[in-house]
């Protein structure tokens, strides 16, 4: 609040300041509410007492199994965990409604899909993940009421063929082919993921908002050939993007990739000039309206400041290049992973406490293949369920464009990273870091002036 109210206090842009300050008090608010329905609600007197209860809980998220952890003389098994959302707790005799949000956690080998309503017993514990109100562990055996609904049993056997076409395309790169395209990372060893973020390519092994613009954008270039209506292409290209937030699962990054997308089209539709900055903007509001903990999601973060850098830096920066290259497509494709970069190093640095000088170079050298294997990749998984020799055939041709991503992270990988501090200071350095990169560009513009 200071800042905004500073603003203010002096009459400089006191309307931005006012927005600034009704911003900050809506979504402070919001979240204290939330953060007060999940800290103090009827379930605080049972964690971390061990009582026994009985859950009914619809599963949110696909399970993902976890790593062995190594303990004190022992290995402790791999978990799966879940995110589900309560219907019932049934606790001393007593039935309560309910609709909090649980992190599950099993020893068992658990593959549900998103919808599915299950009953088991567990103990409740609490945990430092904000967005949920306990952590739920699993004692006993779990039921299933019934199953997912007539979209997610489709998604679900979309995912499961794809994920067997991969399986048949072999190594990491076949792995890396489902997780790149419809967010499935279950054929991603632990190692491949580690190296891919030493490489600053950890936005590669899930799908992401970019994987999401770039279906979009091909989607509506395809259409022009086949539909001359200008709406119904925008239409057409709107519900097969809805399908494939449903294909995909909605992260957050394809949650602001999807209200951004769709603001632009709408002023498209209407003939309305619009200006993908403020569809950002909107993007953002919507979504943490909606969930006020993506604020403080680091994934959401990432893609926020991705996109941004991208909208605000990539033309000045591909100038800039341009001016030594004399190329311009060539500098407008080095620009945007570059711009991507300036902006997510100081959040990246806040995040993991490291650098990597590796992590430019293997963006710009794996940009060029990550539009097809999104685009035919997609094409290879609607085709699975159908016909799956031909998407076979299809994810096949992506092989050596997924060999040049898995390439780029081990050899990079390799390159000894910067250990810096966490948080603010972390932060504080890449952003000066980043500030003396781009004043040293400039310089160097105004030199040639």
């Amino acid at each position: 609040m200071v800042v905004p109210l500073g603003v203010w206090l002096i009459g400089w842009h006191r309307a931005v300041s006012v927005l600034l300050i009704a911003s900050v008090i809506t979504g402070g608010g919001l979240m204290a509410i939330r953060e007060r329905a999940l800290s103090h609600s009827f379930i605080a007197p049972y964690l971390d007492k061990k009582i026994s209860l009985l859950l009914v809980a619809s599963v949110r998220t696909d399970p993902k199994l976890g790593q062995p952890k190594q303990m004190i003389g022992y290995l402790k098994p791999a978990s799966t965990t879940a995110l589900v959302s309560a219907i019932s707790i049934e606790v001393g005799g007593k039935v309560y409604k309910a609709h909090l949000p649980f992190r599950l956690t099993t020893a068992s080998r658990i593959s549900f899909l998103p919808g599915t309503v299950i009953s088991a017993r567990g103990i409740l514990y609490s945990t430092s993940e904000k967005r949920v109100a306990a952590l739920f562990a699993q004692r006993g055996v779990i039921t299933v009421i019934h199953g997912a609904g007539a979209v997610g049993r489709s998604t679900g056997q979309i995912r499961s063929d794809f994920r067997q076409v991969a399986r048949s395309v072999g190594g990491e790169s076949g792995a890396l082919i489902p997780g790149l395209v419809l967010g499935d990372t279950s054929l991603e060893s632990h190692d491949f993921v580690n190296n891919m973020l030493s490489a600053g390519l950890t936005h590669l092994t899930a799908v992401s908002g970019e994987n999401f613009a770039i279906l979009a954008a091909f989607m509506f270039w395809f259409l022009q050939w086949f539909v001359k209506s200008f709406r119904i292409r925008l239409l057409i290209s709107a519900l097969v993007l809805i399908a494939f937030i449903f294909l995909v699962r909605p992260s957050p990054s394809v949650l602001r990739a999807t209200v951004m997308v769709s603001v632009l089209m709408i002023a498209k539709a209407r003939g309305v000039k619009s200006s993908a900055v403020p569809a950002l903007g909107l993007a953002i509001a919507v979504l943490i309206l909606i969930d006020p903990f993506e604020a403080i999601d680091p994934g959401f973060a990432l893609s926020i400041a991705a996109t941004a850098g991208i909208l605000l830096l990539s033309q000045p920066i591909a100038r800039w290049i341009f001016g030594y290259l004399h190329r311009e497509k060539l500098a407008q494709l080095l620009a945007i992973p570059i711009s991507a970069n300036v902006l997510c190093t100081p959040l990246a640095i806040a995040i993991s406490g490291q650098f990597s000088f590796m992590s430019l170079p293997s963006n710009l050298l794996v940009e060029p293949a990550v539009g097809p294997i999104t685009i035919v990749g997609f094409v290879a998984a609607l085709l699975s369920p159908v016909w799956p020799g031909v998407a076979y055939l299809v994810a096949l041709t992506q092989k050596p464009f997924a060999a040049e991503i898995v390439w780029v992270a081990h050899t990079c990988a390799k390159v000894p990273v910067i250990h810096l501090s966490k948080g603010f200071l972390g932060a504080g350095i890449g952003l000066l870091v980043t500030m003396c990169g781009w004043i040293a560009i400039r310089w160097r513009s105004w030199g040639s002036h």
